[in-house]
């Protein structure tokens, strides 16, 4: 109903002449507001209420908009008008009680916040960005609504990923402007994803619409920390997908959304909140005067700012993560290290020796970092899940990368393309070196964890009935697979031209001697 009316109101915008057009617009939302006011007291008629004072605001915007085109009003004067309209959206919001229209000003505050750079330039685009945000989290708060504090959560960030990824674009009068400035960018991203993990711990276990959605659908109901953040996070991956050529600057936004989220977990857990907030908030001016600082660092230091801003930010988050990580469950830590592994394998880039690359030595050293992190926390807690990633990992993601890369190149070559080359460039001394460590590492798990070895379908499928039967059988022993995976991956990578005489040698020495 609501897009048929919307179609009517823009229809008549376009075909009708400019008093006409007023004069239909202001009675099809005259006729919204009254049915609001007759239906939403009743409670069978309240949701049909609720859906005219809708329409209504939407024919208003609309209105505002056709104002512009048709030269009666400035660029300026309509973002007043806006601003006004989304005053009357939220006194509209509180008379009537309902989560819905306060909603749709909140998504109308963006979009303002975003034609703000016509006149004020990108750095207005930013303030007004988050200013809307700042109130559709103030109504939420004041409105004790789950529902605006998720939607808040989800649509600032990404609100900011749209703006990342795209160029910019018009929605009739108004042109939304990219944001060119990098570092701009990245402080807005910043500080909004700060303040959405905050609301996101403070309103975690409040109903909201995402979650009821979720629930329609067959697919559970998760909590609203978890939609949101996942939702939200969506956005935030498109800035850093945006920003995937400039491995310093996005993985720097990767250590941030880490150091956010996952204290904003640890709150969820019951973690204190001062306890959480004190580290990160304390380093984040020393942060901030980094990237200020610019290539004043880079002059003084092997790192440009951005670099630095990713260790320091990374050690911090994992000094946090870590001091109360028996908080954290399991299942948690090994989706983190696979969506780790994954973000490295796609941000971090790999050139090859011969072309004046480091053949995939940085890559690989990370995630053979990462690698021993959670074989140690493996050991620790005990856990077949994160020993399944620590063994299973390293070879899965170099074996899934190769067969991908041979796949493509093989259906370019038989389509009379050019060969592309190799996605990932890996030199076979570091890739050795890896694989060998990933042996030792598998070797020492599994006998840390148990003579008779790790069974992963004790905790690391959630289907009860398919993990019994699993379990049963035997066929997920973490010492079993641990074999012969890394044999099929070797075969297929030699194959292939992955490794040299003596990497191969070595790789193997190492799994016949463990």
């Amino acid at each position: 109903m609501i897009l048929v009316y919307s179609a009517i109101g823009i229809q008549a915008g376009i075909a009708l002449s400019p008093y006409l057009a007023m004069a239909v617009l202001l009675i099809l939302a005259a006729v919204g507001f009254a049915l609001g006011e007759r239906w939403v007291p009743e409670r069978n008629m309240a949701l049909l209420g609720v859906t005219w004072v809708i329409i209504a605001m939407k024919v208003l915007y609309g209105l505002a908009i056709e104002l512009n085109r048709w030269d009666y009003i400035s660029v300026e004067s309509l973002g007043v008008l806006l601003l006004f309209l989304v005053a009357v959206n939220v006194l509209a919001s509180y008379r009537h009680d309902h989560d819905a229209i306060a909603a749709q000003s909140t998504l109308v505050l963006l979009a303002i916040g975003s034609t703000a750079g016509s006149v004020l330039g990108g750095i207005g685009v930013a303030v007004m960005i988050l200013v809307a945000t700042l109130l559709m989290h103030g109504l939420a708060l004041h409105r004790q609504s789950g529902n605006l504090a998720a939607l808040g959560v989800a649509a600032s960030n990404l609100w900011i990923g749209m703006h990342a990824i795209t160029g910019g674009f018009e929605i009739g009068s108004l042109k939304i402007l990219s944001l060119e400035s990098p570092l701009l960018l990245f402080l807005l991203l910043m500080a909004v994803t700060g303040i959405n993990a905050a609301m996101a711990a403070r309103f975690a276990r409040e109903d909201n619409w995402f979650s009821k959605a979720f629930k329609a659908l067959g697919l559970g109901e998760p909590g609203l920390w978890g939609v949101s953040i996942s939702l939200g996070m969506v956005g935030a991956l498109l800035t850093v997908a945006a920003s995937r050529e400039e491995m310093g600057y996005a993985l720097g936004m990767v250590s941030f959304l880490g150091a956010a989220f996952g204290g904003s977990y640890l709150s969820v857990r019951g973690v204190e909140s001062r306890r959480v907030a004190i580290p990160l908030l304390g380093v984040a001016p020393v942060l901030v005067l980094i990237l200020l600082a610019g290539d004043r660092v880079g002059d003084s230091l092997p790192l440009d700012s951005y670099e630095l801003f990713t260790v320091l930010g990374t050690i911090v988050t994992g000094f946090v993560m870590l001091r109360d990580q028996e908080r954290v469950t399991d299942r948690v830590l090994w989706l983190g290290a696979v969506v780790i592994l994954t973000l490295l394998v796609i941000l971090v880039p790999t050139e090859a020796s011969e072309a004046g690359g480091d053949g995939g030595f940085l890559l690989l050293a990370l995630l053979g970092a990462l690698h021993i992190g959670t074989a140690v926390l493996a050991i620790n807690r005990d856990s077949p899940s994160l020993a399944g990633v620590t063994v299973l990992l390293p070879w899965s993601w170099v074996l899934i990368e190769e067969v991908v890369q041979e796949a493509a190149r093989t259906l370019l070559v038989a389509n009379d393309a050019a060969d592309p080359g190799s996605i990932i460039d890996l030199d076979p001394g570091p890739l050795g070196a890896y694989l060998a460590l990933s042996s030792v590492l598998l070797v020492v798990v599994n006998v840390r964890l148990g003579e008779t070895g790790v069974n992963l379908a004790a905790r690391f499928l959630g289907v009860t009935e398919i993990s019994a039967s699993i379990r049963d059988s035997g066929a997920l022993q973490l010492w079993s697979i641990g074999w012969w995976l890394p044999l099929l991956t070797m075969i297929f990578m030699a194959h292939f031209g992955g490794f040299t005489a003596v990497t191969l040698l070595l790789v193997l020495l190492l799994l016949l001697l463990f």
